[in-house]
């Protein structure tokens, strides 16, 4: 029906066109009194006109043969078509614009009312899921991409340009191969009674587990991290 519907709007501009033109061509052969006007120029209208004719049919039979090879696209589902949307929902995906779930594992940090959660200890935790493997990761439901931040600021903790305090607990969530679920948890284990070792003062508050299904939300347009209004391609 969309095919069908294409044609035929393109066939009526083509006849409006037409018949715009064949009507302009009346107005100026009858406008002025053919016996004042000298042959040469009438003969020059008229093959001016029979050129944009013919230019008007040629870029007709273009359309017709571009809306024939839309309906069998359309009718066999292209190929080449369809891989280019899966391979642009690829690049989304891989970017962080889009929201993801599968197994993975949350790691929720919080210490006692009168200590600020440290943005050191996030980062931790985050570069070394990212170095096991991880594949997507959030804080605080703010998704983890190359240019987001993780930095203190007087009380807060700033992500992605969000700020969050840092009497509050954060929540870590990520996205890893099932397979390695005992490495993953073995590794970070480590890495927890590492904090609490060292920040022994602090008193960190850190559990580790997986979940079946854990989701990952997309990195939000109005986040700082999404800025690319100066990415400009590279001209070979």
């Amino acid at each position: 029906m969309k095919i069908n519907a294409m044609r035929s709007i393109a066939f009526t501009i083509i006849c409006m066109i037409l018949g715009i033109l064949i009507a302009l061509q009346m107005k100026n052969v009858n406008a002025d009194n053919v016996t004042e006007q000298k042959l040469e120029e009438l003969y020059n209208n008229i093959v001016e006109y029979s050129r944009k004719n013919e230019e008007l049919s040629k870029r007709n039979a273009e359309l017709y043969s571009y809306i024939e090879l839309l309906e069998q696209d359309y009718a066999s589902g292209n190929a080449y078509i369809e891989t280019i949307i899966k391979e642009r929902e690829r690049a989304a995906v891989f970017a962080g614009l889009r929201e993801v779930s599968n197994f993975g594992l949350t790691i929720r940090i919080s210490a006692p009312p009168e200590v600020m959660v440290r943005d050191s200890v996030l980062r931790q935790f985050v570069n070394e899921l990212r170095a096991l493997g991880a594949q997507a990761i959030s804080i605080n439901d703010e998704r983890m991409v190359a240019m987001s931040e993780i930095r203190a600021s007087n009380q807060d903790i700033i992500i992605n340009g969000k700020n969050y305090d840092r009497r509050n607990a954060f929540e870590i969530k990520a996205i890893i191969d099932p397979g390695k679920e005992a490495y993953f948890l073995d590794y970070l284990d480590k890495v927890r009674v590492s904090v609490q070792t060292d920040l022994s003062a602090d008193q960190y508050d850190i559990a580790i587990q997986t979940v079946d299904n854990v989701t990952i939300p997309a990195l939000k347009e109005d986040s700082i991290a999404f800025k690319i209004d100066l990415l400009l391609p590279s001209v070979q």
